[in-house]
Order: C-alpha cells, then structure tokens, then sequence
C-alpha cells in the first residue's frame, strides 16, 4: 500500500502532542490505535502490555477485529505479537491463515477475519513492555515503508506512557504501567533462566513459564521470582 506520507506525518505530530496530564491515559492508547487502522487502511489494531497475572494483557482495541487479534494472543499466549514482545523485534505474517508458526491462534484469527499482522515492541525503562499490534483482513505484504511507519506509531505510544508515568497519574492504565515495569524485568530473567537450563529458545521459555502459572493458577511474576530465587524447579 503506497503511505499518505502528509497524513502519516500529521498524524504523527498530532498524536506527539496529545497531553496525558490532561487526558486518560487509556484514552490517548486508543486514540494512537485508532489512528494506524485510518491510516494504513487496517481491519483492526490494538497494544498488549506486560501483566503480573497473565504475562501480556490487551489494553486497547480499536474494533472487533482488533480486540480478537489482542484476545486470541492472550489467552493461548502465542501469536506475532507475543513473539514480538519475547524477541524485541517487529515480528510480521503476510497471510495467518498459512503461518505454521503459532498452530493454536491461527485458525481462531483466519476464522475472525483476520490474516495480515504485525507486531511492533513498545519499551519503557530499557525493554519492551509490550506490543503494538495491526491486522488486515485480507493476505497483504508489509512493505518496508509500512513497518517503520508502525515503528513511529510504537515510538508515539512509548512517549505518551513515559510522560503518563511521569506525570504520577492514579488512573488504570497508569497503574498498571507501573505494574509492567516492576513484572518485566523478573520474567525476562526467568525465561533466560529457562532458556538456559532447557536449552530451549525464548518462545518456548516464555510458553513454559505461562502455561504453568495458568495451570497452577498462581501469577506469572509469582512462578517466575520464585524461578528466580532457586525455590522452584521446573
């Protein structure tokens, strides 16, 4: 898809100015949603954030489509967007619907309406804390215009959570904020650790770690610290 680069760039600049002293955080989050699906001609768009209970959480939606993007990565905890917050890289599908890669979410999404997605790490205090994440409904390449576009519109959400967490705000979202950043750091380092002694990669870690917590039903920053503190063996 040839990019608006006017409408790209003003949009840009009017997100950079949204206040988060002025407005809910969870409403700027959308606001930024929103505008990728009307630029880029998406079918939907959402961000997932670190959480202490379920590992990555959905936060923002902009429609239908986007909250089962967020959902179906949530609760089966893979996906293009999972794996872009594990491996702090833009991690695109052309087409879902013949992607191999995360067997358990695709047929959900295909059968949603969802088949091109992209996920884009979004990082606070040094590392991802969670993911921007697009979708459209129809098998489309991702040109390289596009994905650095959506690393602008990453770089847009990270500064509206800086300022938001700076500003010392009480509302949900800012909350929960602080919880990622506080349950960031002792996940990644369980899923080294994992990594290390099973000699697995990151995704693999990552997947061990939640679908424990989930079976235990105990917080994944709970399994993760204890991992870490040598009280728990897997």
């Amino acid at each position: 898809m040839e990019i608006d680069r006017a409408k790209l760039d003003a949009s840009l600049t009017r997100l950079h100015h949204l206040a988060p002293s002025e407005i809910e955080l969870g409403r700027l989050v959308g606001e930024v949603v929103r505008a990728v699906t009307e630029i880029f001609g998406l079918a939907g768009a959402g961000m997932l954030l670190v959480d202490a209970d379920r590992a990555l959480r959905s936060i923002a939606a902009s429609d239908s489509r986007g909250a089962l993007l967020e959902r179906a990565q949530e609760e089966y905890g893979e996906g293009p967007c999972v794996e872009s917050f594990i491996i702090d890289e833009v991690v695109v599908s052309n087409d879902i619907a013949a992607d191999e890669r995360w067997p358990r979410v695709t047929p959900i999404l295909a059968r949603g309406g969802v088949r091109a997605v992209l996920g884009v790490p979004v990082r606070l205090g040094g590392g991802p804390i969670g993911t921007l994440n697009v979708a459209d409904d129809r098998p489309r390449v991702w040109t390289d215009s596009e994905r650095d576009a959506m690393v602008h519109f990453g770089a847009v959400l990270e500064n509206l959570l800086l300022v938001g967490l700076v500003a010392d705000r009480n509302d949900r979202l800012a909350r929960q904020l602080q919880y990622a950043l506080d349950y960031r750091v002792p996940i990644e380092r369980a899923v080294g650790y994992l990594m290390a002694t099973m000699r697995t990669d990151p995704i693999t870690a990552f997947e061990k770690l939640r679908r424990i917590a989930r079976g235990e039903r105990r917080r994944v920053s709970e399994l993760a610290e204890e991992i870490l503190s040598e009280r728990r063996v897997l």
